[in-house]
């Protein structure tokens, strides 16, 4: 994988600009994903320098539309060619090049991040390893912090048949089509999981600690600046008393 990426390095901007304007597979879902992350850290006014850990950060393209002075970025990536692209529009990031599933880093041992973001990254792994993972990068978060997953994801099941057999042809890649049912069966009550469908093959999952999550409250959801009714959530949803 490490190779694939670092061929496709100089070029990768340019194809997922390619696929966002002409609505492509697989790519066709990123500017709503980067709108509702940029939001989120933008509508943050608790936070004046928001802490965030991307694991997978590619070119890191998602952090162009935000000040370098509004956020203290750290990202992981597989490619030392993407991770130069990096490099030079975010000269003071940390950048490490590492293979996530051989575990955390050795230099993010006792830190803390406000958020955590994962884009296109988990279509490559099964799901077990993927909740592995999950459970893994929550003791990384700071107090009330987030977890952002934007990939391939579908909310059932059922919609991830219907897509495959209507777009036989993404049989080709080699991913891992997720969805939100399975992703809660698995992870249970600990963490409070809200989805949204930003297409018909494009998701994002916000993974909270459940005890600090307010996103089971119906008025919480309005924050994402989204239709209340395009989120599901793990949790009951319900008024506060």
């Amino acid at each position: 994988m490490d190779k694939y990426y670092d061929m496709i390095a100089l070029d990768f901007d340019q194809s997922v600009q390619d696929d966002v304007k002409n609505d492509n597979f697989p790519y066709g879902g990123y500017r709503e994903l980067q709108d509702i992350i940029i939001n989120e850290i933008f509508d943050n006014k608790h936070i004046s320098k928001a802490k965030i850990l991307d694991i997978g950060i590619g070119t890191a393209t998602l952090y162009e539309k935000i000040s370098p002075s509004r956020i203290q970025l750290t990202g992981i990536d597989i490619s030392k060619k993407m991770l130069e692209v990096a490099r030079l529009k975010f000269p003071k990031a940390t950048l490490i090049n590492h293979d996530i599933l051989k575990g955390m880093p050795e230099e993010l041992h006792n830190k803390q991040y406000d958020y955590i973001v994962l884009n296109y990254v988990l279509r490559h792994f099964e799901l077990d390893t993927m909740i592995s993972l999950i459970h893994q990068l929550v003791n990384y978060l700071a107090p009330f912090g987030k977890i952002f997953i934007g990939d391939l994801m579908f909310i059932c099941p059922t919609n991830k048949q219907q897509f495959l057999t209507n777009n036989p042809q993404v049989s080709s890649y080699a991913y891992h089509f997720h969805t939100f049912e399975e992703i809660t069966k698995k992870v249970g009550d600990i963490l409070a999981l809200s989805f949204m469908e930003i297409n018909n093959y494009t998701g994002i999952l916000i993974i909270e600690k459940y005890r600090e999550s307010p996103l089971h409250f119906e008025e919480s959801l309005l924050k994402y600046k989204s239709n209340t009714e395009k989120w599901k959530s793990s949790q009951s949803r319900k008024k506060r008393e």
